[in-house]
C-alpha cells in the first residue's frame, strides 16, 4: 500500500471514528483543529491498529497529531517489519 493510500484509508477512518468533525479532513488535518478529544484520538488509533494489524506503542501516541503523522508511522512500522523478516 502506498503512502497515499495510507492516508485516504486513515482519513476514512477518521471520519468513522468521528463523523461529526469541525472541519475536512486532510493528509495535513491536525486532531486537535478538527476537535476530537483524547479519547476520540485513541478510538482513532485502536481502528489503525485493528485495520493495519499494527500496534502503536504508548510512546508513540503523543507524536501522531496529524493524518500523515500516522500514515508515516505506518510506513515505518511496515519498512521495519520487512527488514525483520529479510524482504
Amino acid at each position: 500500500m502506498t503512502r497515499d493510500e495510507l492516508i485516504v484509508e486513515i482519513i476514512n477512518l477518521t471520519l468513522r471514528t468521528a463523523p461529526d468533525l469541525e472541519a475536512e479532513v486532510t493528509a495535513d488535518s491536525s486532531f486537535d483543529e478538527l476537535g476530537m478529544d483524547s479519547l476520540t484520538r485513541i478510538d482513532l488509533l485502536a481502528a489503525v491498529e485493528k485495520t493495519f494489524n499494527q500496534t502503536v506503542p504508548d510512546e508513540k501516541v503523543g507524536d501522531l497529531l496529524r493524518v500523515s503523522d500516522v500514515a508515516d508511522f505506518l510506513t515505518a512500522a511496515k519498512a521495519t517489519t520487512a527488514d525483520k523478516a529479510g524482504v
